[in-house]
């Protein structure tokens, strides 16, 4: 117990040492001693049953090593909040065991390419008929020009492949907007 007590005002009231003088002695000896004296006041704090006699002998003790305690902020007049919308939960145990159909998600599209723009590193940002836009995340060759119809389609991680209609292979891209 004591030992952790020293190791704690080792780590975390190594500051408290400094006002006690602990650090400005050169014996290690005297170190020591001091430190052991810093232990036992946060042992006799620590021992306090009250809370409220706790605290004052935690301050008395902050104040012995001369740092001051912040004081507590007000906290500033309350903010009315909006009141949120709480969507109700399903009861889990209700819910346990049965098979519900999960909503369906798109797992592909297809759509013609209507605009092709080339950047320096030779990776492409297309424009689709539907308005999204989608840009190569590798730096391999693949080639895609305006008319082709292209199939973008969820690969693994999140990720995403392009396949041009007509090409084998395929190349990984990233929606823009």
């Amino acid at each position: 117990m004591r030992a952790t007590l020293l190791l704690l005002t080792l780590i975390s009231g190594g500051t408290y040492a400094a006002g006690f003088g602990c650090t400005d002695q050169h014996d290690q000896r005297a170190r020591l001693a001091c430190y052991d004296q810093l232990a036992d006041a946060i042992a006799q704090c620590a021992g306090q049953q009250d809370q409220l006699d706790r605290l004052l002998c935690y301050d008395e003790f902050s104040k012995a090593a001369g740092r001051t305690v912040p004081a507590a902020v007000a906290p500033a007049a309350p903010v009315a909040a909006a009141p949120a919308v709480v969507a109700p939960q399903a009861d889990p145990e209700a819910e346990f065991g049965t098979t519900k159909p999960k909503p369906e998600a798109v797992d592909a599209i297809t759509s013609a390419v209507t605009k092709v723009t080339t950047n320096p590193y030779g990776q492409w940002t297309l424009t689709l008929e539907n308005g999204q836009r989608w840009r190569q995340t590798e730096s391999r060759r693949y080639k895609v020009k305006s008319g082709d119809t292209v199939t973008i389609e969820r690969a693994s991680l999140g990720s995403f492949l392009l396949s041009a209609e007509g090409r084998n292979g395929s190349t990984r891209v990233k929606r823009l907007d």
